[in-house]
């Protein structure tokens, strides 16, 4: 969804700063703990760029495959528990450029992706994991095998079965 604690102004921002890249954005208008307003207006600034195919709120089934044809997803929210996006991004082979978040260093710890930080730094990461094949291709590999050593059916159902009492 289109709201403030989202950031899709530093979204907008990137895809400017980037306009050979294709940058695909799913979710829709919403007013939840966003200003009057605002929604609409990212709305209008995503659809003017012409790098950025704005689709709106999508199934999930249609995320899932959008997020898996990414080179790599951008989360630009201030600040989050653990994003559903990352799971479904590491669960498909794609790569995490984050602006501030990092679930548990994950990014960082398991080479999950790259927490940037900053703008710049979001813009060049981006930049980076388009270009570099080999590096998108490694981190791709080390997020699809983080999720099935650690979140896959088999994985949490031993951990399940471990916290039972014997």
């Amino acid at each position: 969804m289109l709201r403030e604690h989202k950031r899709p102004d530093l979204l907008v921002e990137v895809a400017r700063r980037c306009p050979q890249i294709q940058f695909v954005v799913c979710g829709g208008v919403s007013r939840h703990r966003s200003q009057a307003g605002y929604s609409e207006q990212m709305l209008s600034a995503l659809r003017a760029l012409p790098n950025v195919d704005y689709r709106g709120l999508v199934p999930p089934e249609r995320s899932l495959a959008v997020i898996a044809g990414a080179a790599a997803l951008l989360s630009t929210s201030d600040s989050e528990g653990f994003p559903s996006t990352f799971l479904e991004a590491w669960t498909s082979g794609t790569p995490v450029v984050s602006l501030t978040v990092d679930p548990d260093r994950l990014l960082a710890s398991e080479g999950l992706g790259l927490l940037s930080g900053t703008i710049d730094q979001a813009t060049a990461d981006i930049q980076r994991l388009v270009g570099e094949v080999a590096l998108r291709e490694t981190f791709g590999f080390r997020a699809r095998e983080f999720v099935i050593k650690r979140h896959s059916p088999k994985a949490v159902s031993q951990l399940f079965r471990q916290s039972l009492p014997a």
